[in-house]
């Protein structure tokens, strides 16, 4: 499971023009009252484990197919 070092790592490599939205989504998940359930629980773990490996788009990336 990541760690609060990992994260803050991956934080300071986002550009600064990124910041804002990543603070919108941290204060999204700090303000979520509802609890995970196991599914869920399940494919977050599934989520880091390929984040690990590797297998992720970059923001930028997601954010255009998006568009």
């Amino acid at each position: 499971m990541i760690d609060r070092k990992e994260l803050h790592h991956i934080v300071d490599k986002l550009p600064e023009e990124k910041l804002p939205k990543m603070a919108e989504l941290f204060h999204y998940l700090i303000e979520e009252d509802e609890e995970f359930n196991d599914v869920t629980k399940q494919e977050i773990e599934e989520g880091l484990k390929a984040y690990r490996n590797g297998e992720f788009i970059a923001l930028d990336e997601h954010l255009n197919r998006l568009r």
